[in-house]
Order: C-alpha cells, then structure tokens, then sequence
C-alpha cells in the first residue's frame, strides 16, 4: 500500500509554469493627438504673453501708486482714492479745511490715532486756469497752469531735472514749476531753478524743473504742449480758481472703508470718487469689462485730469488682457485636468493589476509549497 502512493506520488506530472501576462506595447501618439498638444501648448503661451501684458499695464502709471509710497515699511493698509468733481460743482479750500476737521473725528471714532507728530493721511488738490500767459529771458507761453494745494507732488512724483517741487508748507507760495518743454521755452535750458518767470507785472521764482511721464497711456491723454504749476492760492490770486480733483491716501482697515468714508463725508455731490489701490485687482477689472459700451459714456459732466484718463486706459486694456489670459487659458487647463485623470486612472489600473498578479502568484507559490510538502 505504501508503495503504491509512493508510485503515484512520483508518478503526478509536475503542474505548467504560470503563463505571464504580455506587457502593452507603447503606443505612439497619432497626428490628432499631436495637433491637440501643439493647439494647447499654443494657446498656454498667449495666456502667459496676456498675464505679461496684464502686469505691465497694472504697473505703468506711478500716479496709482500713492498709497505704497505713503505706507513705507508700514505694515498697516492704506487706500488711495481719488475724487473728481463735476464743472458746476467745483469747491473752494474752505471745503478741504471742513473735510479734514470731518475726517479727523471720523478716524477718532473708528480708533485710528496718528503717531506723535505724524498723520494718518496725506491729501491734495488741484484746479486749473486753461491759459496763463507767462513769459522769461527766452520767450513767452500761455501754458495750461494748475494751481495745486496740499502734497500734490506725492500723487504725482514727477522726475526733478533741477530744483524741487511746492508744498502747501512752504513759507513762501508764489513759486513755479515748470514741465521741461516749458523750462526750454522760456529759457532755453532745463538748469533754470531759481530763475525768475513774469506772469501779468509780477515776477514767480522757479522751484524746480520736472519731466512729466512719458509712458504711452500719458503720450496718448496729455494734450498740452507744455505745463506749469503752482500754488493754489497763488493761481486764485492771478484769476479766481476752484479746484475740481481731491487725492487722498489715508487708512483702509477694512477693505473698502477708505473709499465709503470719502463718500460719506467728503462734499462729493454728483462727482466720481475712485479707488485707486484696487482698480486694478481682478474683480475691479472684471466690472470694467463687463461695463463694455457704458463706460464710454460719461453722465457726471466731470472732465477728468490727463492722468485719470490715462489710468482709465490702462484699466481698459488692463480688463481686456486679463480677459483674453482667462480664454486662452480654459482650454489648455482643461486638457491638463483630464489628462491628469487619465494618468491618475490609469495609474490606479496599473496598481490594482500588480496588486492582483502578486496576490495570485503568492496563493500558487502556496499551493506549490503544500504540493511538495505533503504531495496532495
């Protein structure tokens, strides 16, 4: 008996080896697939040329940028924002004076004190007389003046060539700045700070030179030749001025709450108040698009400075660049999106398959293993 299970034990016909599976031959990508990588890879790079061009129109216009200036290394948020005022409606410096006494109490009463001997907020103002005839060694102009109050250089930090700018703390206020072409008009050379130019019978010491800016949204919004600025009260005093554009940066705690206190307090009437630090943010430029058409109309009789219309026409292209990089780029991230999918499926197939194979030959390699142990 014994031996006859020994016979048959050796007798049994060894079991076939385990046939493996054959791998998937890689597949090169068809023509189509191709024309879909080149169309995306293609449409990736117009949205990166879009997002260039975005950004350079975010940061073209150094008359937007107050706020950064005035904040330094604070950590705190500032908000510049702007108010343009229509032409029947233009204020006098007794409105600054009762705005600013409004906002300090406002500040108060949201917990916001100033550092000693500082201030929480830095404002201008500017009005403009189209035609003052002013005259020097060289030549005579008459050159489009406005007459400035506040820090008005700090909204607007022209390139000194010589000298320096006017402030509202000057003792003396009946200095001048001319732009460069003016300088060059008047008296030959940029190098005149110092020098005198005769506006009516009376002489105005030149304080500085300045270069305006030079960048194309301002090429295409200034229009005048040439540029002169002074005092507000020193333009009144040669004919009667108003002023009709207030720029302040002050704090913005909250986002928003520069811009509604302006609104509340300021004598806006039916004037357009603008914030400045967040024209250019993604929502702000999102409203200009979809405002296509209406904003070409303008229901407020305000006329705006050559420096709004310019940043009206970076906002302008601005919304375009960003609404083009937003369509080019639907398409390709779509196509990564999926293809993520496919690889991530197809990943997880890969793992399931060798997960399976492994077990299976774990259970053979077992069954092996008890074969030869016990022969059953």
């Amino acid at each position: 008996m014994s031996g006859r299970f020994e016979t048959a034990r050796k007798a049994r016909p060894p079991k076939p080896p385990r046939e493996k599976k054959p791998r998937k031959k890689l597949q090169r990508p068809g023509w189509k697939t191709l024309l879909l990588l080149i169309l995306n890879i293609t449409l990736a790079a117009l949205s990166v040329l879009c997002a260039a061009r975005l950004t350079e129109y975010r940061n073209l216009l150094r008359t937007q940028e107050a706020a950064d200036r005035w904040r330094g290394q604070s950590e705190e948020r500032f908000a510049q924002v702007s108010v343009f005022l229509p032409v029947n409606e233009t204020q006098d410096v007794s409105a600054v004076r009762t705005f600013r006494q409004t906002l300090n109490q406002a500040m108060i009463d949201a917990s916001l004190e100033a550092p000693e001997g500082g201030s929480l907020y830095q404002d201008a103002w500017s009005g403009t007389a189209n035609s003052v005839a002013v005259s020097g060694p060289a030549g005579k102009s008459n050159v489009k003046t406005y007459g400035v109050g506040g820090d008005f250089f700090l909204f607007h930090p022209y390139t000194l060539l010589s000298g320096s700018y006017i402030a509202e703390t000057d003792f003396a206020q009946d200095r001048v700045v001319l732009d460069e072409n003016l300088a060059w008009q008047l008296f030959g050379s940029s190098d005149v700070a110092g020098m005198e130019v005769t506006i009516g019978e009376r002489n105005y010491p030149v304080a500085g030179v300045v270069r305006l800016e030079d960048d194309k949204a301002t090429k295409k919004a200034l229009t005048d030749p040439a540029l002169m600025f002074m005092s507000f009260d020193a333009l009144n005093a040669i004919q009667e001025t108003k002023f009709d554009t207030y720029e302040i940066v002050m704090p913005d705690p909250i986002s928003g709450y520069a811009l509604s206190v302006i609104k509340d307090k300021f004598p806006l009437g039916d004037g357009v108040a603008v914030e400045n630090s967040n024209r250019y943010s993604a929502l702000s430029l999102a409203k200009v698009a979809l405002a296509y058409g209406e904003r070409s109309m303008n229901t407020h009789a305000v006329i705006y400075p050559y420096w709004e219309n310019a940043a009206r026409l970076t906002e302008d292209y601005a919304a375009l660049f960003l609404l083009l990089m937003v369509l080019f780029a639907i398409t390709p991230v779509i196509f990564v999106v999926v293809l993520l999918i496919k690889t991530l499926r197809r990943l997880i197939t890969e793992a399931k398959d060798k997960t399976v194979t492994a077990i299976e030959e774990k259970i053979e390699e077992k069954k092996e293993e008890h074969y030869v142990r016990t022969g059953i």
